[in-house]
């Protein structure tokens, strides 16, 4: 399954890498009709707006548009090295990454789940991780530098509700989802708009403080601290994002559904962790170095 990452850049570190992997992952997944097609897709067409402001460089939306574009290649690895993880089989190392994989492979999503489940995981746990790596790599967190930082990741928050229209018609368009054309319609689309900026804005309204916590962490306990909650925070999120989906699947079980047609079989189960999934043991990001969570092999315990 791995050979559907072959020829990828795992490991991009600018926007435009990005943007050429996350392009190259959708094709080949909705090539065989595989679920985990669509969040990438969804998450191409945010990130393909921020680099059409990362190369307006000054005269465009960002102060520090090079910093950008060094975490959106940062972002993007993150989000890689989940997904050859699942096409691995391999266990996760956070319980909503887990959670997202798990329900598109059960065949019970639709769209809309598919894409905010991996939204969620990819905000609520890894953004702010991402953010504070970017920072520590380029070691200077003054006051003044951590404002310019905060404004550009305000800035994103704009890119967000330009994407959305096109995000929505994708669900519909490209992945058949039953109930996004009901929420584009003329009567319902603004509801959605304002519902949706709301929770995104409030999901990067608390990943920013999450970064604040543990650029100023007092020491490794503080920090462990804070990725704890944020694990936490995330699983939540996920269960209460993936209800839709278990209902389908029970509905299944008991026969009063049939699962979802055009989602790939070709793939290993994942292994999983869900109920409860312990925190995972991190560690701090050193300046300069990669981010990288404790990982449990399958069938040990964490």
């Amino acid at each position: 399954m791995t050979a559907l990452l072959d020829g990828i850049d795992l490991h991009p570190r600018d926007v435009e890498s990005a943007l050429v992997g996350l392009d190259t992952v959708v094709a080949r997944l909705a090539a065989r009709s595989d679920s985990r097609a669509v969040f990438p897709d969804v998450y191409g067409v945010i990130t393909r707006n921020v680099a059409r402001e990362v190369r307006r460089g000054d005269h465009g939306l960002f102060l520090e548009p090079a910093w950008i574009s060094r975490l959106a290649g940062r972002f993007a690895e993150r989000y890689l090295e989940t997904l050859a993880w699942s096409l691995r089989g391999e266990a996760q190392d956070c319980a909503a990454w887990d959670i997202a994989y798990r329900a598109a492979w059960a065949g019970t999503t639709i769209a809309l789940d598919d894409a905010a489940l991996g939204i969620s995981a990819h905000i609520n746990f890894d953004l702010a991780l991402g953010l504070w790596q970017t920072i520590e790599e380029l070691g200077d967190t003054s006051p003044e530098k951590l404002a310019r930082y905060k404004h550009d990741h305000d800035a994103v928050n704009t890119l967000l509700a330009e994407s959305l229209p096109e995000a929505v018609a994708r669900l519909e368009e490209r992945y058949g989802c039953t109930l996004t054309p009901w929420l584009r319609g003329p009567a319902m689309m603004p509801l959605t708009r304002e519902v949706a900026l709301l929770v995104l804005g409030r999901w990067r309204a608390q990943v920013w403080e999450d970064v604040l916590a543990l650029v100023h962490a007092p020491g490794e306990a503080a920090q462990q601290a804070v990725i704890s909650r944020m694990h936490q925070r995330s699983q939540y999120l996920g269960r209460v994002l993936s209800m839709g989906s278990e209902v389908r699947r029970l509905a299944r079980t008991w026969g009063f559904a049939p699962a979802r047609a055009t989602l790939s079989r070709e793939r290993p189960a994942p292994v999983l962790r869900l109920a409860p999934a312990p925190a995972p043991k991190l560690v701090p990001i050193p300046v300069r170095v990669r981010y990288r969570a404790r990982r449990c092999s399958p069938g040990r315990a964490p």
